[in-house]
């Protein structure tokens, strides 16, 4: 016999019955149905009118989305109270040191500490003692906006400190200065640097830079990125009196592309100062190199976009390369760019099974004793050490535990290299690597979380895809579990741009597992975890195998008594959205929630988003024949069908986003409200003071994480939720 519920469950029944009547009040989205014919397709696109810079009445729907998931998460307020304020003790137990980086005899760093939303810029001597606040963002932001520091780059003599700072998520950053030796921030303020990309001068006063043109009047959002110019800039003077010296319109002889990014950064030590350009996201660069001793030196182009180079790192005029070409896995090769070019550069560490690589980490770092790199085998991160002695041999360092290395960085006037080592179960800490003692030394910087991880492990296992192929699969979950099918667990995936999700320590993430919830990452194609081959197999036209592998690892949770479809979610961000978009419309029967964060959603009107010229190489462009019928077929805004009992969904969107305009969230939002059977809730979560979620301080941060587990955790049956 069933025993009657409690009292208090009855009544939080009754609030969730409400909060799902709520369903039946959602503001409708007025149709005004575009069609448009790409090679012979008529393709109809009901939301077209929500495309622009937010419009009024754009906003006016996104506020009235925004209001309507509140009101429905705060029938929910007791649980959400509760995981709130579970995820802020975690959070705040200890500061918390990101983007750390050693220049000479000191550490920069942006810390977090206990019970602060932003993140300091401090400083602190490599061989201890007390830290240094240089600038608090706080006192740059505004009454309805915060202020986030989205980049910095110390000079090379420590004396000053450039700091890019972007208002409300938006990543629209300010240069600003400071002066360490005086706490002073100076009055220099250079606007329009999203990408500034600082690169200090030998005699540390004065820097390169990347800036955006003034927008022309009328503009359409690809012209952002048009015409982007590196300056360079004195520290002291206004930025008025900066002058450009690489660009499109800067340097017509060398022919650039109209739209794209250009970097430039002087090689130390020498008189030389690089140049390059890309056009996107996956493009790899061009570089040129000219001689600042003489005037009106040339540009002498050195590598070319087919030379497939990833990273970068220097020791006088020697450029050490970390490129792809001929070698999926990476390889390293070295040249003099004084008077060589890469056709002529020696290999000095060949392609293995150890996949070399530049995202996540830097690729290569250039120290006083070596040249280190970093890679990736059987799931976590490796560094090596290759002496800058010829014949080189290179030898693995080795590490305190099989995780994950991120920021690594060198001085090359230093032996050694700094970076932060963390595991899906291991609290992250900063280490410095001494050749001399060939041992890791803990900075002291990032004090040991002390989240109870004792209870908690995680699996790597693997998943049977189309084509035969073993997709990696990493599950984290309490031990003992009992493999019954009954345990809530959200499923994440991203599969783009070469990019590889490895293991990291999140003491937030507990507040999920110890109510015996399960976080799980699937390896999909179009990340970078087996290589190139495995990113070029998830991209463009063969972009379904991104969203074939999320699928195939989420029947092997269910298959293996890890949850079921009543209690499974799927969860991505950003290109990730093309992964949860992809699953709920081609698989909605396979689970129960989804969490789609500020997901790509309309795969033919992205293209004429802000970024969108510099994604095609990525995704594709629906210009090209192939590349639109491959991106029709599974562009989730276009493959939602009426009738169809969808999931429990819940989409996010800052208004300030600079990567996935709110109106990509908007009108999948509205499409999915309008079609779905299931009488489940499809909401739409707006933060007016936040964009890509980078830049979002902590508070927002954990009020986020908080909707998304009262979400999940109502919809997915977590015990002290009320039955669904």
């Amino acid at each position: 016999m069933k025993r009657p519920l409690p009292v208090s469950v009855l009544l939080f029944g009754i609030a969730a019955a409400r909060a799902v009547s709520a369903q039946d009040s959602t503001p409708s989205a007025p149709v005004r149905e575009m069609v448009d014919t790409y090679f012979g397709t008529r393709v109809a696109d009901p939301y077209r009118w929500m495309e622009g810079q937010n419009s009024p009445e754009l906003l006016s729907y996104l506020n009235s989305q925004g209001e309507r998931t509140r009101s429905v998460l705060g029938a929910l307020a007791g649980q959400r109270g509760s995981l709130l304020s579970r995820i802020l003790t975690l959070q705040n137990e200890v500061p918390s040191i990101t983007d750390a980086q050693r220049v000479g005899d000191k550490y920069y760093y942006l810390e977090a500490p206990p019970g602060s939303k932003d993140r300091l810029l401090m400083m602190r001597a490599v061989a201890g003692g007390s830290a240094r606040l240089l600038l608090n963002p706080a006192l740059l932001g505004t009454s309805s906006s915060h202020a986030a520091i989205t980049y910095f780059q110390p000079s090379w003599d420590g004396e000053y400190v450039v700091a890019g700072v972007s208002l409300g998520g938006s990543e629209d950053a300010t240069i600003r200065i400071v002066q360490t030796s005086t706490g002073e921030l100076l009055n220099d303020a250079i606007t329009r640097t999203q990408y500034g990309s600082p690169g200090w001068t030998d005699d540390n006063k004065s820097f390169y830079y990347m800036r955006q043109q003034v927008l022309p009047a009328n503009a359409p959002p690809t012209a952002v990125y048009e015409h982007t110019r590196v300056y360079l800039h004195k520290v002291g003077t206004r930025e008025q009196s900066d002058s450009p010296v690489f660009g499109s319109d800067v340097n017509p002889e060398l022919r650039l592309p109209r739209a794209g990014f250009v970097f430039a950064f002087p090689l130390p030590g020498t008189s030389l100062l690089l140049a390059a350009e890309t056009r996107g996201t996956i493009d790899t660069p061009a570089v040129w190199v000219k001689s600042l001793n003489a005037r009106n030196a040339p540009w002498r182009q050195i590598v070319r976009h087919e030379d497939g180079l990833l990273d970068y790192a220097a020791k006088g005029s020697i450029l050490y390369l970390l490129t792809k070409t001929g070698a999926p896995s990476g390889r390293i090769v070295r040249f003099d760019a004084s008077r060589q070019e890469f056709s002529q550069a020696e290999e000095i560490q060949r392609e293995s099974d150890l996949i070399l690589t530049a995202t996540g980490s830097s690729g290569v770092a250039a120290a006083q004793d070596a040249l280190y790199a970093y890679g990736i085998r059987n799931g976590a991160s490796v560094v090596i050490r290759i002496p800058y002695d010829y014949p080189m041999r290179s030898e693995e360092i080795p590490l305190s535990f099989g995780g994950s290395v991120s920021g690594l960085n060198a001085d090359y006037r230093v032996a050694g290299f700094t970076c932060l080592l963390d595991g899906w179960t291991k609290p992250a800490a900063l280490v410095s690597y001494d050749p001399g003692t060939k041992q890791l030394k803990d900075s002291g910087l990032q004090p040991p979380h002390p989240a109870d991880y004792s209870g908690i492990t995680s699996a790597e296992v693997e998943a049977d895809s189309t084509g035969g192929v073993k997709v990696p699969l990493s599950i984290i979950y309490r031990k003992n579990l009992a493999l019954d099918g009954s345990h809530p667990a959200i499923l994440e995936a991203y599969g783009g741009y070469g990019i590889s999700i490895l293991p990291n320590f999140s003491p937030t993430r507990l507040a999920w597992l110890e109510r015996g919830g399960i976080i799980a990452y699937a390896h999909v194609r179009g990340g970078g975890e087996k290589g190139e081959a495995w990113h070029l197999a998830g991209q463009k036209q063969t972009k379904q195998h991104t969203i074939d592998d999320f699928v195939a690892c989420a029947r092997y949770m269910i298959e293996r008594g890890y949850t079921s479809p009543a209690h499974l979610a799927v969860r991505g961000t950003s290109a990730g959205g093309i992964a949860v978009g992809g699953f709920i419309t081609q698989h909605p029967e396979l689970v129960r929630g989804a969490l789609d964060r500020v997901g790509v959603s309309d795969l033919l009107r992205f293209e004429v988003t802000p970024g969108g010229d510099a994604n095609i190489p990525e995704l594709g462009s629906v210009k090209v024949e192939a590349d639109f019928r491959a991106l029709y077929a599974i562009s989730p805004y276009h493959r939602v069908k009426n009738g169809t009992p969808y999931p429990a969904v819940l989409l996010e969107t800052g208004l300030n986003d600079p990567r996935v305009p709110s109106w990509q969230v908007a009108k999948m939002t509205a499409r999915l409200q309008v079609a779905t059977s299931s009488k489940l809730p499809v909401l739409l979560r707006v933060d007016k003071d936040a964009g890509h979620g980078i830049g979002s301080d902590r508070q927002q941060a954990a009020e986020l994480m908080a909707d998304e587990f009262t979400f999940l955790g109502w919809q997915l049956g977590m015990a002290g939720f009320a039955p669904h």
